[in-house]
């Protein structure tokens, strides 16, 4: 073969070879692209859940946090409810007709009497306890700050008794709230 034919020959081999790394490296970006098209893909799906995901949390925190808020306020507006009447009692209770005042006011002696079983005097929150007192033959020292009721307490003063309408109510106060709160609030 002449020098020229082996050139011939040596072009067209290569030639032929460049075809071969053209079609390989072709191929081979082909592989790449398509396996980096189907990582994006993957990602884009999981992002996507992700984000989903996260969607549906912030929403339930939201919610959560919006029912949890609105019962709050249903708690405070049932508990102002409450007081109100509380209040309202307070404004009745000071208001009482003097025969009504009289039969209470007896009632706590006896009761106090029963506790107390042995000599003791009161403390008046109202000029009328006085005069019940004088009919029970009971002494009064002192008078109180209270919208009405009095204090028992022995000679020796080792037992108190408040039976002051305070007294009374802040004894009570848990027990007589949830029968108002059933009697407002029946669920």
């Amino acid at each position: 073969m002449s020098a020229e034919a082996i050139i011939q020959q040596i072009k067209k081999d290569a030639e032929q070879e460049i075809k071969k790394i053209n079609k390989e490296k072709e191929h081979a970006i082909k592989d790449i692209t398509t396996r980096y098209q189907n990582e994006t893909k993957e990602q884009q799906a999981l992002l996507l859940e992700k984000g989903k995901q996260d969607t549906q949390n912030i929403q339930k925190i939201a919610l959560s946090k919006a029912n949890q808020e609105a019962k709050r306020q249903q708690m405070q507006t049932r508990e102002h409810l409450i007081e109100t009447c509380f209040n309202q009692a307070f404004q009745q209770l000071a208001t009482i007709d003097d025969k009504q005042y009289e039969k209470i006011i007896n009632r706590y002696i006896d009761q106090g009497r029963e506790q107390i079983n042995d000599t003791f005097y009161i403390q008046s929150s109202k000029p009328q306890d006085k005069i019940i007192a004088k009919k029970h033959n009971i002494t009064v020292k002192g008078s109180i700050q209270a919208t009405g009721g009095i204090k028992l307490i022995s000679e020796k003063g080792t037992k108190t008794i408040d039976s002051t309408f305070e007294g009374i109510l802040k004894k009570r106060k848990q027990d007589i709230r949830v029968q108002v709160g059933t009697i407002l609030f029946p669920e």
